[in-house]
Protein backbone atom coordinates (compact mmCIF):
# COMPACT_ATOMS: atom_id res chain seq x y z
CA UNK A 1 0.00 0.00 0.00
CA UNK A 2 1.30 3.67 -0.87
CA UNK A 3 1.78 5.95 1.72
CA UNK A 4 1.19 9.67 2.05
CA UNK A 5 3.79 12.08 1.23
CA UNK A 6 4.46 14.50 4.52
CA UNK A 7 4.29 18.24 3.76
CA UNK A 8 8.12 18.53 4.27
CA UNK A 9 8.39 15.70 1.54
CA UNK A 10 6.10 17.84 -0.38
CA UNK A 11 7.62 21.18 0.03
CA UNK A 12 11.05 19.72 -1.45
CA UNK A 13 9.80 17.24 -4.11
CA UNK A 14 7.74 20.43 -5.60
CA UNK A 15 11.12 22.76 -5.10
CA UNK A 16 14.06 22.84 -7.43
CA UNK A 17 16.09 20.44 -5.58
CA UNK A 18 18.21 17.57 -7.17
CA UNK A 19 16.92 14.00 -6.08
CA UNK A 20 19.30 10.97 -6.84
CA UNK A 21 17.15 7.75 -7.72
CA UNK A 22 18.77 4.17 -6.74
CA UNK A 23 17.92 0.92 -8.85
CA UNK A 24 19.24 -2.86 -8.30
CA UNK A 25 21.78 -4.24 -11.05
CA UNK A 26 21.57 -7.57 -12.84
CA UNK A 27 24.12 -8.52 -9.91
CA UNK A 28 22.46 -6.60 -7.10
CA UNK A 29 24.68 -3.84 -6.43
CA UNK A 30 22.54 -0.65 -6.76
CA UNK A 31 23.31 2.08 -9.33
CA UNK A 32 22.72 5.86 -8.48
CA UNK A 33 21.68 8.52 -10.58
CA UNK A 34 20.68 11.79 -10.07
CA UNK A 35 17.53 12.84 -11.64
CA UNK A 36 14.87 15.91 -12.16
CA UNK A 37 11.75 15.13 -9.75
CA UNK A 38 8.14 15.60 -9.58
CA UNK A 39 5.07 14.28 -8.07
CA UNK A 40 1.67 13.77 -8.96
CA UNK A 41 -0.28 14.09 -5.55
CA UNK A 42 1.96 11.19 -3.65
CA UNK A 43 2.99 9.68 -6.46
CA UNK A 44 6.43 10.76 -7.41
CA UNK A 45 7.59 10.95 -10.89
CA UNK A 46 10.64 10.96 -12.27
CA UNK A 47 11.03 11.82 -16.33
CA UNK A 48 14.19 9.58 -18.21
CA UNK A 49 14.95 8.81 -21.67
CA UNK A 50 14.08 5.02 -22.68
CA UNK A 51 17.19 2.40 -23.12
CA UNK A 52 19.12 3.91 -20.37
CA UNK A 53 20.56 2.00 -17.45
CA UNK A 54 18.32 2.76 -14.85
CA UNK A 55 15.01 1.64 -17.28
CA UNK A 56 16.75 -1.80 -17.84
CA UNK A 57 17.02 -2.33 -14.24
CA UNK A 58 13.66 -0.93 -13.32
CA UNK A 59 12.10 -3.31 -16.11
CA UNK A 60 14.12 -6.25 -14.12
CA UNK A 61 13.32 -5.33 -10.75
CA UNK A 62 10.72 -1.94 -10.26
CA UNK A 63 11.97 -1.32 -7.02
CA UNK A 64 13.71 2.12 -6.33
CA UNK A 65 15.01 4.59 -3.48
CA UNK A 66 15.30 8.07 -3.65
CA UNK A 67 17.40 10.50 -1.83
CA UNK A 68 16.87 14.46 -1.76
CA UNK A 69 18.21 17.14 0.05
CA UNK A 70 16.78 20.96 0.12
CA UNK A 71 19.09 23.10 -1.37
CA UNK A 72 18.34 26.03 1.16
CA UNK A 73 18.58 23.62 3.79
CA UNK A 74 20.20 20.35 3.18
CA UNK A 75 19.72 18.18 6.91
CA UNK A 76 18.24 16.36 7.04
CA UNK A 77 17.13 14.61 3.66
CA UNK A 78 14.24 12.93 2.05
CA UNK A 79 14.65 9.28 1.78
CA UNK A 80 11.97 7.05 -0.17
CA UNK A 81 11.94 3.34 -0.81
CA UNK A 82 9.44 2.26 -3.31
CA UNK A 83 8.46 0.87 -6.56
CA UNK A 84 7.49 1.83 -10.10
CA UNK A 85 4.26 0.97 -10.73
CA UNK A 86 3.69 2.51 -14.50
CA UNK A 87 5.58 3.84 -16.97
CA UNK A 88 4.00 6.72 -19.15
CA UNK A 89 5.68 7.54 -22.33
CA UNK A 90 4.47 9.80 -26.05
CA UNK A 91 3.88 12.98 -25.82
CA UNK A 92 2.99 12.85 -22.04
CA UNK A 93 6.20 11.89 -21.05
CA UNK A 94 7.77 14.92 -23.45
CA UNK A 95 5.25 17.46 -21.60
CA UNK A 96 6.48 16.26 -19.05
CA UNK A 97 9.84 16.71 -19.68
CA UNK A 98 9.33 20.46 -21.02
CA UNK A 99 7.61 20.78 -17.26
CA UNK A 100 10.55 19.58 -15.44
CA UNK A 101 13.33 21.97 -18.13
CA UNK A 102 11.28 25.21 -16.68
CA UNK A 103 11.42 24.26 -12.66
CA UNK A 104 15.13 22.88 -13.66
CA UNK A 105 16.49 25.39 -16.09
CA UNK A 106 14.68 28.26 -16.35
CA UNK A 107 12.98 27.45 -19.99
CA UNK A 108 11.64 24.82 -21.92
CA UNK A 109 11.82 23.69 -25.21
CA UNK A 110 14.68 22.97 -26.88
CA UNK A 111 16.00 20.34 -29.29
CA UNK A 112 15.43 16.41 -29.07
CA UNK A 113 17.65 13.96 -29.66
CA UNK A 114 16.90 12.23 -33.07
CA UNK A 115 15.33 8.82 -31.71
CA UNK A 116 14.98 9.96 -28.31
CA UNK A 117 11.91 8.58 -26.04
CA UNK A 118 10.96 9.82 -23.29
CA UNK A 119 9.27 7.78 -20.12
CA UNK A 120 7.88 9.04 -16.99
CA UNK A 121 8.08 6.50 -13.93
CA UNK A 122 5.65 6.54 -11.52
CA UNK A 123 6.44 5.92 -7.97
CA UNK A 124 4.61 4.61 -4.92
CA UNK A 125 6.84 4.80 -1.51
CA UNK A 126 6.80 2.09 0.87
CA UNK A 127 8.79 3.49 2.98
CA UNK A 128 9.43 7.66 4.09
CA UNK A 129 11.66 8.97 5.84
CA UNK A 130 10.95 12.99 5.73
CA UNK A 131 12.61 15.74 7.47
CA UNK A 132 10.34 17.55 10.51
CA UNK A 133 8.49 20.67 9.64
CA UNK A 134 11.00 23.42 10.22
CA UNK A 135 9.14 25.89 12.48
CA UNK A 136 8.19 29.63 11.41
CA UNK A 137 7.06 28.17 7.71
Amino acid sequence: MALELPESARRMVDGRNLAHVATVMRDGSPQVTPVWVDRDGDVILINTAAGRLKVRNVGRDPRVAISMVDSDHPNPPLLVRGRVVAVVGGDAAWEHYEKLRLKYAGRSGGERRPGEERIVWRIEADQIRAPEPRRGR
